[in-house]
């Protein structure tokens, strides 16, 4: 089966939707359009109606000032009274959500799963940035905000889907490019913590949670959290989550499983075929199966390396044709 990561470089959100569905018919999942409009990034949806977030729309950027304490005390009161609609994503802010839930009538009786989507703590909190330009992870007070906020906007999401498909299951993905810097110099984050930081905000959403990391990183913090799904870029970096042995085969035991991004995010895709795209899979199964117990593996998930947000149309229509392609086989 395949789903994609999110993003697409249309500025028409029917296009967009009609190709999400001739392909991903059986894990559609809601667009965010970046190149429509610059609040469909990685940031503002997720941070909307979030206590201390300032957004200077003319920069394009987003910070938080922990000098303005407005709207914390009734933060904290909606998060424990489980008000889930105070934390709902507006539809100027994701209109790819909402038309994605009006459409879903057209292929609904074909669905398997309903795939969704937001940027994951680690990410945010070391993108999203204070009044000084230090990233909000260093700051506990603060950072608890951005975690509690990014768990209820995900119950919101797996809510607003299933009010709609009641029957269906639910993926939600946390996207995490920023855990290739796990490790590095610039990251003063323990392993433990960063643990840790993804448990606190996966633990209690109904359905099936997924981390999405594009890049390489030490593949064992993801394999040690409460996750169900560990999605990566196997185009560009199939072998690095395999050399975790230990720590994978006892995430394949306890049920996890490894979604591949098989096919390329970038410009490489016009020079790839679906030839390539078998070799890789192949190799990827081989792998899998050199570590895996099991005789009967969950249906396999493929994906592309990454959101096709930044690519032109065509390069993004290639990619989803070669992912389709490789669903068909």
């Amino acid at each position: 089966m395949i789903t994609g990561i999110g993003s697409l470089p249309f500025k028409d959100i029917d296009r967009a939707l009609d190709l999400i569905f001739t392909t991903c018919f059986d894990i559609p999942f809601w667009p965010q359009l970046p190149k429509r409009s610059t609040d469909e990034n990685m940031y503002t949806p997720f941070l909307e109606h979030v206590p201390c977030i300032v957004s200077d729309r003319e920069k394009n950027t987003v910070f938080i000032n922990t000098q303005d304490t407005e709207g914390i005390e009734r933060f904290y009161e909606d998060v424990m009274g489980e008000n889930l609609d105070a934390f709902a994503i507006s539809e100027k802010l994701a209109p790819g959500f909402y038309r994605f839930l009006e459409r879903l009538k057209e292929i609904s009786h074909g669905v398997k799963a309903i795939k969704g989507q937001l940027t994951g703590p680690f990410s945010m909190g070391l993108g999203l940035k204070d009044e000084k330009g230090v990233p909000v992870i260093y700051n506990y007070g603060f950072f608890d905000i951005i975690k509690k906020a990014l768990h209820m906007k995900a119950r919101w999401m797996v809510k607003e889907i299933k009010s709609y498909c009641p029957d269906k299951e639910v993926i939600i993905f946390f996207d995490e490019p920023y855990m290739v810097s796990f490790g590095t110099a610039y990251v003063s984050i323990g392993k433990q913590e960063a643990i840790s930081i993804f448990n606190d905000v996966v633990n209690g959403v109904d359905a099936l949670k997924g981390i999405h990391c594009c890049g390489n990183t030490d593949w064992s913090v993801l394999l040690s959290c409460d996750i169900d799904i560990i999605n990566y870029d196997a185009f560009n970096y199939m072998d690095t989550i395999f050399y975790f042995h230990d720590e994978l085969k006892a995430f394949l035991k306890k049920g996890g499983r490894v979604s591949p991004g098989i096919v390329p995010s970038s410009d490489a895709v016009l020079n790839r075929t679906i030839n390539d795209m078998k070799d890789l899979l192949e190799r990827f199964r081989q792998n899998i199966d050199s570590i895996t117990e099991s005789r009967e593996a969950p249906p396999l998930l493929i994906t592309t390396s990454c959101g096709l947000g930044s690519l032109n149309d065509n390069e993004a229509l290639k990619a989803m044709e070669l992912l389709k392609e490789l669903s068909d086989i």
